[in-house]
């Protein structure tokens, strides 16, 4: 009986500690501000009609970033949109 006892509070133990081992969840914000600074730079080393899509495309980034801090609702596909798009340079 006694082992039993040891081995069901090693377990709780194991679990707790796992439990609070887990890696933090992604902070959105930090992804959305390295994509802004990514199209800043794009836009940077470009001229004409492409550069105004990219100044567009950091603004857009910046207002979700914006409603992001506000606590304001932003549609996930929207935002994953805005940093697939930064992400392939347009």
């Amino acid at each position: 009986m006694k082992l039993y006892q040891t081995v069901i509070a090693t377990l709780m133990a194991f679990a707790a500690t796992t439990t609070l081992a887990a890696p933090p969840a992604a902070d959105p914000r930090g992804d959305a501000r390295a994509a802004e600074t990514r199209v800043e730079r794009f836009a940077s080393e470009t001229k004409g009609g492409p550069r105004q899509r990219l100044l567009l495309a950091k603004e857009k980034i910046r207002r979700l970033i914006e409603d992001i801090d506000a606590g304001k609702s932003v549609d996930p596909s929207e935002f994953d949109l805005a940093l697939q798009n930064a992400a392939r340079g347009f």
